[in-house]
């Protein structure tokens, strides 16, 4: 197999990412992602990021593609969880993410990272996460989601077998 179908292959079944770290744990070196990124073959996504150039589009790359983008430590947070999981209508021009470690690298400016934060990630559609009952917490404490729609995504996400009942009963709303 040549690098590219080695890194095909892998990057299929990572909405089409492949990182420098990934790559030189399969064996090839470091160079030659630069090096398939100028003949066409790799798409520079950012620093040490690229995307296959056969990948087709899935609906949740811009998730998988935004966590890859912040490096190693970077995990989905917030809303975007709750996004991801089509639990509430977010706001889809903006990725909330966590970091374990600080980072460095220069980011779009539709990222809202925060770095520094331990996560106990879980994976959610094959994508570092925070688990979602801290999602639904960091959503309503930081206002990206209103109260009423943490209440209905906790109900939906309890009917789907995400949450406990004791866990959805934390956001329920009292209706005045």
């Amino acid at each position: 197999m040549t690098a590219y179908e080695i890194l095909w292959d892998f990057a299929e079944d990572h909405y089409g990412i492949v990182t420098t770290s990934q790559a030189v744990a399969m064996g090839i070196d470091k160079h030659q992602l630069p090096a398939m990124a100028k003949r066409g073959t790799l798409i520079k996504k950012g620093h040490g990021v690229y995307l296959a150039k056969h990948h087709i589009p899935k609906e949740n790359d811009v998730f998988a593609h935004s966590v890859a983008l912040a490096g190693d430590t970077a995990y989905l947070r917030g809303a975007s969880v709750v996004a991801l999981l089509k639990l509430a209508p977010t706001n889809p021009g903006i990725v909330y993410l966590g970091a374990t470690a600080r980072v460095r690298r220069r980011l779009p400016p539709n990222l809202r990272l925060v770095d520094m934060r331990p996560c106990d990630c879980v994976l959610y559609e094959g994508i570092r996460s925070q688990p979602l009952v801290e999602a639904l917490k960091t959503a309503r404490d930081e206002g990206a989601i209103e109260a009423d729609r943490i209440a209905d995504a906790a109900s939906k996400a309890y009917g789907e077998g995400l949450l406990t009942e004791a866990d959805m009963n934390n956001f329920i709303v009292e209706k005045s």
